[in-house]
């Protein structure tokens, strides 16, 4: 399915509800935005690893050590 949007003076474009819906993006919820030759991907994340690459991280530390430990402190929703 495809759609239009508007891009606001600040940058931002709104998904059409259908397409949201049918991805199950949630407001909040985290998408991967992708660049090709003359478009835009945007993909849904659906892990914390689906966004590897993507955020520096803090030097000497570990993710996965820092996933383990979110996984057994935290519950997942």
């Amino acid at each position: 399915m495809n759609g239009y949007t508007t891009i606001t003076q600040k940058g931002q474009i709104t998904l059409p509800a259908r397409l949201r819906k049918e991805l199950g993006l949630k407001p909040y919820k985290k998408v991967r935005v992708e660049k090709g030759k003359g478009y835009i991907k945007v993909f849904p994340v659906k892990d914390i690893l689906d966004m590897a690459g993507t955020v520096k991280p803090i030097r000497g530390r570990d993710a996965l050590k820092a996933r383990a430990w979110m996984e057994k402190h935290y519950q997942r929703i």
